[in-house]
């Protein structure tokens, strides 16, 4: 099924569109622009989107994941933030802030956030497989620790 999408700043021909519609109608815009490539346009999507219902945890991680993808990590942590302290439960926030940190060279918050992550979701594999690969990475994962004693035990590992 193909679905028109409405551009910004465009006038919507039908009768005048409750909040609720205006939202749902930009959040959807700025999905569709963000998958297509075009951040500016779908930053502006949800800014749009925030400026109607500011505790839209769903857009502030949305907009985290845009600026993350520009590379603009403190605003995409600062948007994750904002997610989080809407809904502290949201792991996919949690997990889309710690792979900021980690793009940032800062594995020990990274793993903080993968705590979080798994603890508001304990089956959130994506979260789990960053933290075991960060605690690998620092030395204390399961697989740094299984080689150490591996090697303690003269045994030898591959991999």
């Amino acid at each position: 099924m193909i679905m028109a999408v409405p551009v910004l700043g465009q006038e919507n021909e039908t009768a005048a569109s409750s909040p609720e519609q205006t939202a749902a109608s930009l959040y959807d815009q700025g999905v569709y622009l963000y998958t297509m490539g075009k951040y500016d346009e779908a930053l502006q999507a949800f800014d749009e989107v925030l400026k109607i219902y500011p505790q839209s945890a769903e857009s502030w991680n949305c907009k985290g994941m845009i600026l993350g993808t520009q590379k603009k990590y403190d605003d995409a942590i600062r948007a994750f933030a904002m997610a989080v302290d809407i809904n502290s439960s949201y792991a996919e926030a949690w997990c889309n802030m710690g792979m900021i940190y980690d793009l940032q060279g800062d594995p020990n918050t990274a793993i903080q956030c993968y705590n979080k992550a798994t603890v508001a979701n304990p089956s959130y594999q994506k979260a789990w497989y960053l933290k075991n690969k960060d605690l690998d990475t620092l030395g204390i994962g399961h697989t740094s620790l299984y080689k150490e004693m591996a090697a303690e035990q003269g045994l030898t590992t591959y991999n």
